[in-house]
This record gives structure tokens, C-alpha cells and sequence, in this order.
């Protein structure tokens, strides 16, 4: 990736139009303000600053430029953030690999053949005489027509080529059709519904585009699900049933319950339980964990109760513990075998259904119940031990030692001595082992380093000629992460303007991550911030060796001064706006603004004097917050 597409894709990226597509905007004097979409406020507070393409809400304190602003509103991480912006900005990250537009092309006819398949099942049970057997299924299951419209559902009657005769009065290609999944093939060459006698659920993608199907038999026949089959648009293990539709609730209640099929998923839906999505009847993949991670990382597992569903559930941890993180450890697994796990990156809770319930009877017999149902979930570490306990007979030596290696490392992981200890007591007591021989066993799951020769075959960066206040701070906590242990959780992620630079703090301030050389540490980035802490890295190569005191200074001066020069913007960002109201006569704004002054000068105190004669004419009429 070239060096300076982070800078070209912010050049490209108006801010004001990216933030008004999320939250009205008014011009307020060279700036903008609106309601901060952050966090619920009556009186906008949140301000969007077109010179410097920054934004600040001096409600809440978050503040950043457009890379900030997107990662926060779509829960991604930044390099996700610097594709997407730099899809609309029409920059081409020459790591990131392109698609042949006649191939995108192709692609959209596939979905729109779907959706036109999807409008034909919805008609067929709705409203035709055909879908009655469809009609009987909806009504058994207390399906409301609300649902029904909302989740598209429909019906593919018992035809060979019901289906087929509607797509070739529309014109479309048997082929197309049979190559979206949705006909058969047959051996002299003609064609055949795939879907037969199914009540359909159309299964869509993030951003609600039909991409197959599932259609469950009415009556006798088996399989009792049928899916689509794996096509250029359709991937089950990357598709996660119900995530368009649930998106914005999970987004508001910052938690997603996972079920295992349509009609769990639907039931939750209908009974005002909008964040519930299905995981289409599988053990979970990571393509689907990292689909619901960006939404919330607080993930709550629902899956049948009976003992098919907890080896599911088991599973699913373990393929979790794949998808929830950034970065690749190799750690020893049951058999001695290393493979590369990640560190845990969310909280992952397991609901304890009550025997014989599956998530949609539960929700249908008692509504109400199902909160206290998920806020009960235990956290998976107990449900982990608990259902591998469960199954180990603790007479039998072997069975025992099998159980702790499959465990250990699993604890290892656990960067809290606290939460170690209470787990390692925990499994302990229930395979009837000695708690020092369960913590010697989970040290033997040691982390060893990523391989430094991650990085090689990176190109040279070089030196830039200036460094930024905040790139300054970052190199010194790259460089000296050790040495800087104390100052690095001092640094407010909202001090800081770069999106990188927010990004590898997060990297620096996580606990878990062992201490590793600088070019180590560096490894385990992504290419975009390796990129980046590369280029820091080189900014205090040639200085003379300093002291550790010296360097603790140093990093401390620096941060002080980027809270000096973070003030002293925000500063004289308020007051051009107070010029600008003063202008108007607006007598009110101006107030507001010089009360938004002090409120900042009582908040950064320790920087230096009252820098505006505002703060003086309203410290008594605006106390701080």
C-alpha cells in the first residue's frame, strides 16, 4: 500500500458530507453543528470543522476526522474504515484487490435474479390460492403478517417448474438462474425448481440484497432445510440470517443474541426483541462471528438447550476464539499441535435455555421472560468448563488430563491474574485436581512471539521531514512501550487526531499483549498501521541514546504539549465561532459558545492561564460541568 493513501483518502473525504449522511448539520459560522450521534443530547453540542476536516462534541469529548467518525458509527476497524472511504473517495489501495466491473456486474444480476425469485414466493403465499399449505405453516406458528411482509417470507409451491415459468416470462435466462441457485439442471440440459413444497425464508446480506435461500419442507420430505447452494454471491459460513434487519438495534442496545434458526430469529423479532440474529442452523464460523463483532462486541449465544445443542455451542467458542481478535498467537492446543489462535477481543455470554426449549417456544409461551432469560447468560469461560467438565468422568486420570489440556489454553488467554485464579480454582474443583497442577498446565500453554519475519519484505520508509506532536508521542510509547508502561494509559485516544495513531494506542494500552521489541510489536499489526508505526519508528532513528529518565520526560512533555495544542484548537475554533455569532447578533449563540470556552479552559486547567478574555467575562455564569 502506498504511504500516503491514508493522507490522499482523508484529502478526498469531505467530512461534512460524510457526517450529514449520519446527522442533520447547520451551518453555524465557518463550522457546522448538529445533535452529537454519539450519545442522546437535546442541544446540539456537536461540531464539524470543514478547515481542518476534524470533528468535536463538547458534550461527550469524542473528536477525530472522518476515519474516527466512520469506525465509530460502523463499529469496524480502521482498516475497513480506510477501504470503504477510500471506495467512495475513488482512491485505489494497491493492497486491497479490485473487482473487474463486468464481474461486479454479473454479480448484481445474480442478486437481482434472487429478488425477483423472492418477490414471486412472497406473492405465491400472500396471495395466491397455491400458497394456502404456506399460509396453514405461518398460521401454526404464529407468524403475524407483519413478520411475514417484514422477513419476506413466501412459498415455493409443489412444482417442477413453477418458479422456472415466472423467471422466463421475465425474461431471465435459465442458465442465470440455475447459476443463482434457484433451478436445477438437468441431464439432457433443461432446467427444474430447485425449491419445491418449502415455506421460503429469503436470507439477505448486511446490507438487505437477497442472496439465496432457505426453504423448509411443508409436510412429509426430507431434507427437512434446504439452502442455496454455494454461489458467486451466496457463502452460508459468511452470512448471518436477520443481520439487516437487526443492525440498528443491536447498534442501540450494544449486545447481539445469536439463535440457531429462521424461526427463533423471527420469533424475537415479533415479540420486540429486534437485536436477535440466526446463525442459519450451524456451529458458527468466524465469516459470521466477524460480521455481528462490528455491530457489538458483546456477543450472547442462545442455542438449543439439549445436549446436540451444547456440543454446538462448544464448537461454536472454539471458532469463536478464531474470529475475535486482531492478532495471531500461536498457542499449543490439546494435542501439542500449535496452531494460531487470537486473543479475545469481546464478551461472549451463553444463555442456559430451560430443558426441551428452543428459542422461538420460549419467546411465544413467555415474552416478557426472554431479557431476564439473556441477561442471565453466563460468560462462555464458566460454560466452557462447565460443559467440558460435564463430560469428563473425573475417576478417569485420562479423561481428566485430556480435559485440562483442551482448556488450558483457552485460560492462558485470560490477562486478569484475578479471573485466572478464579477459573483455575473452578476447573480444578470440578475434575478434582490440585489447583497447582491445573496453573503449572496452563503456563505450559506459553505464548511464544510472532514471527518477526511477518514484516519483512516491507519497503524502507523514510524519514519524514516534520513529525507531528501526537506521531512523536506514539513513536516514543512504540519504541519504549516498556519503559512507558505508566504514561501510556494516560493518553486519551480523543487527543488524538489520526485514526492510526488511535489504533495503536488501543494496541499499546491492551494488557494482554506480551512485551515484544518494537519491530515484534510491529509484526502483529495489519499492514496499514505497520506501515505507519514503521514510518514512527524511524522518526528517532540517528538521536543519540537518552536515559530511561530522559525518556519518560520526554514522552510526558510531549503528551502535555498535545493537550496544550488540542486546547489551543478547540480554542480557536469557539472563538472564530463567537466572532462569527457576534457578527450576526446572535446573542444567544455567542453565550453559548463562551460557555462552551469555559467549560474547556476548567476541564484543561492544568495547561496554562485563561487563554480568552471570555473566560473571564462568564467563569461565574457557566460552572464547569
Amino acid at each position: 500500500m502506498a504511504r500516503d493513501a491514508v493522507a490522499e483518502v482523508r484529502e478526498r473525504t469531505d467530512i461534512v458530507e460524510l457526517i450529514s449522511s449520519y446527522t442533520p448539520l447547520t451551518r453555524a459560522g465557518r463550522s457546522y453543528k448538529g445533535l452529537c450521534p454519539f450519545h442522546q443530547e437535546k442541544t446540539p453540542s456537536f461540531v464539524v470543522f470543514p478547515d481542518s476536516q476534524n470533528f468535536h462534541c463538547f458534550g461527550c469529548g469524542k473528536g477525530g476526522d472522518a476515519f474516527t467518525f466512520y469506525m465509530g458509527q460502523e463499529n469496524v476497524e480502521f482498516k475497513e474504515a480506510l477501504q470503504e472511504l477510500a471506495r467512495r473517495a475513488g482512491v485505489q489501495l494497491a493492497s486491497v484487490p479490485t473487482v473487474a466491473p463486468e464481474v461486479d456486474a454479473h454479480r448484481q444480476r445474480l442478486i437481482e435474479v434472487n429478488e425477483l425469485a423472492a418477490t414471486f414466493f412472497a406473492n405465491v403465499l400472500t396471495n395466491s390460492a397455491a400458497g394456502a399449505p404456506g399460509r396453514e405453516v405461518a398460521k401454526q406458528r404464529g407468524l403475524s403478517r407483519e413478520m411475514v411482509d417484514r422477513f419476506q417470507l413466501g412459498y415455493a409451491v409443489d412444482s417442477w417448474d413453477a418458479l422456472l415459468r415466472f423467471l422466463t416470462s421475465r425474461n431471465v435466462d435459465p442458465s442465470l438462474a440455475a447459476e443463482a441457485g434457484l433451478l436445477q439442471t438437468r441431464e439432457n440440459g433443461g432446467h427444474y425448481d430447485r425449491f419445491r413444497g418449502r415455506f421460503m425464508f429469503p436470507i439477505r446480506d448486511r446490507e438487505g440484497r437477497v442472496v439465496g435461500f432457505g426453504g423448509r419442507i411443508v409436510g412429509e420430505g426430507q431434507p427437512k432445510y434446504l439452502n442455496s447452494p454455494q454461489t458467486a454471491i451466496f457463502d452460508k459460513s459468511a452470512l448471518v440470517y436477520g443481520l439487516d434487519l437487526a443492525k440498528e438495534e443491536i447498534r442501540k442496545r450494544d449486545q447481539v443474541v445469536i439463535v440457531e434458526g429462521y424461526m427463533d430469529a423471527i420469533a424475537a423479532h415479533q415479540f420486540g426483541h429486534g437485536n436477535v440474529v440466526a446463525a442459519m442452523g450451524t456451529a458458527l464460523t468466524e465469516g459470521q462471528v466477524g460480521q455481528v463483532k462490528r455491530l457489538s462486541k458483546h456477543i450472547v449465544l442462545a442455542l438449543d438447550a439439549d445436549a446436540a445443542g451444547q456440543l454446538a455451542t462448544v464448537r461454536s467458542i472454539e471458532t469463536m476464539r478464531g474470529a475475535l481478535d486482531q492478532d495471531d498467537i500461536p498457542v499449543p492446543d490439546a494435542n501439542g499441535i500449535i496452531r494460531f489462535e487470537r486473543k479475545l477481543n469481546a464478551e461472549i455470554s451463553i444463555v442456559h435455555l430451560p430443558e426441551g426449549k428452543d428459542p422461538d417456544e420460549l419467546i411465544r409461551r413467555a415474552p416478557d421472560s426472554w431479557p431476564e432469560v439473556v441477561a442471565q447468560a453466563k460468560p462462555f469461560l464458566d460454560f466452557f468448563i462447565d460443559a467440558v467438565s460435564a463430560s469428563t468422568d473425573p475417576t478417569d486420570a485420562r479423561a481428566k488430563a485430556e480435559a485440562v489440556a483442551r482448556v488450558a489454553p483457552v485460560l492462558q488467554q485470560v490477562p486478569d491474574r484475578v479471573m485466572l485464579s478464579h477459573y483455575v480454582s473452578l476447573l480444578a474443583a470440578r475434575l478434582r485436581l490440585d489447583e497447582r497442577v491445573v496453573l503449572s498446565e496452563v503456563r505450559r500453554a506459553t505464548l511464544r512471539t510472532p514471527a518477526s519475519s511477518a514484516a519483512a519484505g516491507a519497503a524502507p520508509a523514510r524519514r519524514p521531514a516534520r513529525t507531528s506532536t501526537e506521531d512523536h508521542l506514539m513513536a516514543i510509547l512504540l519504541a519504549h512501550r516498556a519503559l512507558c508502561q505508566e504514561i501510556v494509559p494516560k493518553v486519551q485516544p480523543d487527543e488524538l487526531s489520526d485514526s492510526r495513531n488511535r489504533e495503536l494506542l488501543r494496541f499499546l494500552q491492551d494488557p494482554s499483549i506480551p512485551e515484544l521489541e518494537p519491530m515484534q510489536l510491529v509484526a502483529g499489526l495489519d499492514d496499514t498501521l505497520a506501515d505507519h508505526a514503521e514510518r514512527l519508528l524511524t522518526t528517532l532513528e540517528g538521536k543519540p541514546e537518552q536515559l530511561p529518565g530522559r525518556i519518560q520526560h520526554d514522552a510526558l512533555q510531549t503528551l502535555e504539549n498535545l493537550g496544550r495544542e488540542r486546547l489551543a484548537f478547540l480554542m480557536r475554533q469557539l472563538q472564530g465561532e463567537i466572532q462569527a455569532a457576534e457578527k450576526s447578533g446572535d446573542v444567544a449563540e455567542v453565550r453559548a459558545l463562551q460557555g462552551r470556552i469555559a467549560a474547556l479552559y476548567v476541564r484543561h486547567r492544568e495547561f496554562y492561564p485563561p487563554p480568552s478574555p471570555y473566560f473571564r467575562d462568564t467563569r461565574n455564569a457557566h460552572p464547569a460541568p
